[in-house]
């Protein structure tokens, strides 16, 4: 299974973000160690998404966040720049003369949507202002 790692780096652009401030592509390119035309399509899908802003031209852009880190949650970012939203997938690659295989994916389909709603429940709840002050902490302690 190939995992999307679309949201983590998200959070850690808007954590830069908000800590550091650069709005540099290549320099939160290389704090996320990912190359800037990655970090450029997220930061546009975020724009898009109205969690972030951008103004200037080419040589002078800035980037900031339209509203407080305690107003953003995990959900509203990973919404913005996940292309595929739902966390598990039913498997539609099935035997259809078997009664039982017939059945499985309406059942799961069901079940899945638990998760999904118990998930993005819980994605809701956690505020960017957290996971703000948390790598803040840690940044402390380790200096």
């Amino acid at each position: 299974m190939k995992y999307s790692h679309r949201l983590s780096d998200a959070v850690h652009i808007l954590v830069y973000l908000e800590i550091l401030g650069s709005n540099s592509s290549s320099a939160i390119a290389d704090n996320v160690n990912s190359n800037p035309s990655l970090i450029r399509r997220l930061v546009a899908s975020m724009v898009k998404a109205g969690i972030l802003q951008r103004s200037g031209h080419h040589g002078e852009i800035t980037i900031k966040l339209t509203r407080p880190v305690a107003q953003v949650s995990l959900l509203d970012i990973y919404q913005a720049v996940e292309s595929h939203q739902e966390f598990l997938d039913v498997d539609q690659e099935i035997n259809h003369h078997h009664p039982l295989s017939r059945c499985m994916p309406e059942v799961l389909t069901a079940e899945y949507e638990r998760v999904q709603q118990a998930a993005e429940q819980e994605m809701a709840q956690i505020k960017l202002a957290t996971i703000v002050d948390k790598v803040r902490t840690k940044i402390k302690e380790a200096e």
